[in-house]
């Protein structure tokens, strides 16, 4: 298994290397944002760039360079077989020199529609799958005769894919994810700031250290578990030294779980301190406009939000899922957050000392700014994938 950490190699510019990114579509996601992410990098770069949603475009299709070309290949519902069919005469059609395919559907229908092409693949594995039933892991270490290179997104991840799949180590690169650290250290907060601090009926004399805003990006899904959320902001509200402040809870995005956390928001009696935004373009404004960013999930591959959060310098409160504890430097003297276990108890108690400690959050912020520009800017990774890319190229 290799590392992000690894040298960059002298390898030589793929200026005018034509690449292909396959994936299901580009719905708001993390995944999702990567790929477009990256595709307009690689414009940059001078690559020629092709971009193909096995199902459909989705709303992310819209922040694609305009010199890229999308190709849409509707995927029915289910087991679509003539799905590897249009896709390895989409593929043809584009000549492309790599392939880089994303997620399930993209990563498994790549491989299997090209099975036969002499042309290099690489698979970027996003996540901890522990899901996939023995048949999909079967069919992972199949199709991993197909792959020139597998990237994983973090060394979690590695180890379930080597481990667990069964996966030789030296298909495997462990790549970090990487954001925009420049974008996000220019948001603007304030007006957002204003608009949530008014929801609700709070009273507009308490001093504005005392105002706190508390805020989590995400789909609103299983794995995110959002209901922890919720009840840390409950003992958060019932907490005594806290009585002073004014708390809100903002929750930005949107999912297939989203009725149920407000419902669960109503039978808490928390309408009044808990913000539901859906989902949002301007997350550099946003993040600005939060004091405190936390995640509660149960399941992470490497989380770009929180990425962006401390590019942003927002200090973060995470729980210890999958990637999570490779994203935040987890140095006590020199950290830009707090990974903490997957209890309600524990994340509230980090949380409550952040709140009460506005040098402590002042400290964490200036840290995790530092952190995200050394280890997870966007250029970084980029060029560790067109290294890999040229690397499959000329093996």
């Amino acid at each position: 298994m290799k590392s992000s950490s690894a040298p960059v190699s002298s390898l030589p510019s793929g200026k005018g290397s034509v690449v292909a990114f396959a994936i299901e579509e580009l719905t708001v996601g993390g995944a999702e944002s990567m790929v477009v992410a990256m595709a307009n990098e690689f414009v940059n770069l001078g690559w020629q760039v092709h971009v193909v949603c096995l199902r459909d475009a989705g709303v992310l299709a819209a922040k694609l360079n305009e010199q890229i070309q999308v190709h849409i290949l509707d995927k029915k519902p289910g087991f679509d077989i003539a799905l590897a069919l249009r896709l390895n005469r989409c593929i043809r059609k584009i000549g492309p020199d790599v392939v880089n395919s994303h997620l399930w559907v993209g990563n498994t229908w790549t491989r299997v529609a090209l099975f036969a092409a002499r042309l290099p693949i690489v698979v970027t594995e996003h996540s901890r799958d522990s899901w996939k039933p023995p048949y999909y892991r079967w069919i992972d270490r199949i199709l991993s005769l197909r792959t020139a290179a597998l990237i994983t997104v973090s060394g979690d991840t590695a180890d379930f894919y080597q481990h667990e799949i069964g996966l030789r180590p030296s298909l495997i690169t462990v790549v970090n994810n990487g954001v925009d650290t420049l974008r996000y250290a220019q948001g603007d907060g304030r007006a957002l700031r204003k608009e949530w601090l008014a929801y609700g009926n709070q009273s507009t004399e308490i001093p504005a250290d005392k105002q706190i805003i508390i805020g989590t990006v995400g789909r609103i899904v299983e794995a995110k578990n959002h209901r922890r959320l919720i009840d840390v902001m409950s003992i958060l509200k019932s907490d005594p030294s806290l009585a002073e402040h004014d708390l809100r809870l903002v929750m930005v995005g949107d999912g297939e779980d989203r009725p149920g956390i407000e419902q669960y928001v109503r039978d808490k009696g928390l309408q009044e301190w808990v913000v539901f935004t859906g989902s949002r373009q301007d997350i550099p404004d946003v993040l600005a406009a939060f004091d405190l960013f936390t995640l509660s999930s149960d399941r992470e591959g490497h989380p770009l939000t929180a990425l962006e959060a401390q590019a942003a310098g927002t200090p973060v409160v995470l729980t210890d899922a999958g990637g999570a504890r490779e994203a935040i430097a987890r140095d006590a003297a020199n950290c830009g957050g707090v990974l903490v276990e997957k209890s309600t108890n524990a994340m509230a108690a980090a949380i409550r000392e952040m709140i009460l400690h506005p040098e402590l959050r002042q400290e964490r912020a200036v840290f995790a700014r530092e952190f995200a520009l050394q280890h997870f800017d966007q250029k970084q990774m980029i060029k560790r994938y067109e290294d890999i890319f040229l690397a499959a190229m000329g093996s």
